[in-house]
């Protein structure tokens, strides 16, 4: 695009730059054809990453204009997207609870509800437990989402971080050093509650609950992410229910007297998680704590002298 204006016999070109406030509508229009959810938001966070500046000075500087450079690579990223790749694989990073964590496509893209599984936790570590330094269990932690949080905001606390997969610990492992919280989270690579080396005061969990058969009717975009992060088996409680009996071995104590579990299920699965419970934990006190949406989304179960 751009403007002719004649010098003498020749022509001098002035090229016209869009502004931001042009490449923010174009983006916006273009995502809302392909039905992108969120599509606003989507374009403001792409422009923002393109033009590498924070969303203050994006509404601040609405008339900068943008550069062919930044438009062809706003472009690679609207392209990607159009093949609804999440936007968080597209720039590598996903903001949770505050803190800006590294993702790829070995981990699950942490999600708001579980946001509600870092502030219970805090509630019972800083309000509603005896102990002063916690001994915390954050199974199949992904991203590492979860323990870096607690670990930020409890500093007292002793946390393992335990998943199964290499790839997942590598990353988990990058944001763990990348936030400074090496020194209070321990990585341990194993099977749910298995490579615990002591009993814990909370066993906070957000593991895979979807059931296999509803897994390819999901949204386009959770198509891209890994399958065993997903994948709850037939009923979507296989790992859940693996993670509540280990907790209640007498035989093998992964759970201190006292103790607590957080776990975040889908709504439809509370009353069999609540069932499985009664029968594992019959003298524990159960709670379940509501989403945003108001869809009953964090179990709580206190096992209080279980």
């Amino acid at each position: 695009m751009g403007t002719g204006q004649a010098v003498g016999r020749g022509y001098f070109l002035k090229v016209v730059m869009p502004s931001l406030r042009q490449v923010i509508r174009a983006t916006h229009t273009t995502l809302e054809t392909f039905d992108i959810p969120d599509a606003r938001l989507e374009a403001e966070v792409m422009v923002m990453n393109t033009m590498q500046m924070p969303r203050q000075d994006l509404f601040a500087n609405q008339e900068m204009e943008v550069s062919g450079q930044q438009e062809h690579e706003l472009n690679s990223v609207i392209e990607r997207r159009r093949k609804r790749e999440p936007l968080a694989y597209i720039l590598g990073r996903k903001e949770f609870y505050g803190v800006n964590l590294l993702v790829n496509s070995d981990v699950l893209i942490p999600r708001p509800e579980t946001e509600l599984i870092v502030e219970h936790t805090l509630f019972m570590g800083l309000m509603g437990m005896e102990t002063a330094e916690l001994t915390i269990a954050d199974v199949g932690t992904g991203t590492g989402a979860i323990a870096i949080n607690l670990a930020l905001h409890l500093p007292s606390a002793k946390i393992y971080a335990i998943d199964y997969y290499d790839p997942v610990l590598d990353v988990s492992s990058y944001n763990i050093r990348s936030h400074n919280v090496a020194d209070r989270i321990t990585l341990l690579k194993g099977d749910l509650l298995d490579p615990l080396p002591e009993p814990v005061d909370l066993i906070v969990a957000n593991l895979p609950y979807v059931p296999t058969e509803r897994i390819p009717r999901l949204e386009p975009e959770i198509q891209w992410e890994p399958t065993e992060a997903l994948d709850g088996g037939a009923d979507g409680l296989d790992l859940i229910r693996r993670l509540l009996e280990q907790a209640s071995d007498p035989s093998d104590p992964r759970l201190n007297n006292n103790g607590i579990i957080i776990l975040e299920l889908d709504p439809e699965q509370i009353p069999e998680i609540r069932n499985i419970t009664n029968k594992l934990f019959p003298s524990a006190q159960i709670s379940v704590e509501l989403d945003l949406a108001q869809n009953e989304r964090i179990f709580v179960v206190n096992t209080g002298s279980c």
